[in-house]
């Protein structure tokens, strides 16, 4: 009985806790990464192609894979910028940088390579933002129906609009949006 109990008030728990996101209106714009938006953003597109290969590349190579977040590579030295480094770089994008260290060894056609991305020759860094895994069939953003996890979206979706804004500013560092299929992605 005191099991069924404490059962029923963890379900009420948890319902008080997703539902006072249900008030908050699902836009078009935090379902999917939109023309609209890119239009403002002006994000260069690349592909991660698949989860389980975007997982798997930063596993293999010693780190662990977090989207949702940016990172600047250095292309002339062939290495991640830390955190500390980044911001003598470019200090405006203290905000939307991931303070994760990226310890991966890949050479700068590696990194082309599994982005699908093209680069201007004259270009020493690139800043990449790790989207939001997203529906292969719709094109949707994991966690976009809603519930607990809607505020999560809303600030990365903020986030990789700010970077975008900031990265405006500095026409020598290009900016990539690389998006990450959810093909092959197993859940936990």
């Amino acid at each position: 009985m005191i099991k069924h109990l404490l059962k029923l008030a963890f379900a009420g728990l948890l319902f008080a806790h997703t539902s006072s996101f249900a008030e908050i209106q699902i836009t078009e714009e935090m379902k999917s990464f939109t023309d609209k938006a890119n239009k403002v953003e002006q994000w260069q597109l690349g592909t991660t192609k698949r989860f389980d290969t975007f997982e798997q590349f930063f596993l293999n190579a010693g780190g662990d894979a977090y989207y949702q977040t940016g990172y600047i590579f250095d292309i002339e030295s062939e290495h991640w910028l830390s955190y500390e480094e980044a911001i003598k770089v470019a200090p405006d994008l203290n905000g939307v940088l991931s303070q994760q260290q990226l310890n991966i060894n890949i050479t700068t056609e590696e990194l082309l390579a599994y982005t699908n991305i093209q680069v201007p020759a004259n270009a020493h860094y690139v800043y990449l933002y790790f989207d939001t895994p997203t529906d292969p069939k719709d094109g949707t953003y994991l966690y976009s129906e809603g519930g607990a996890f809607t505020k999560l979206l809303i600030e990365a979706n903020k986030r990789r609009k700010s970077a975008a804004l900031t990265l405006q500013k500095h026409a020598t560092i290009p900016w990539y949006l690389i998006e990450i299929p959810l093909i092959g992605f197993n859940p936990q």
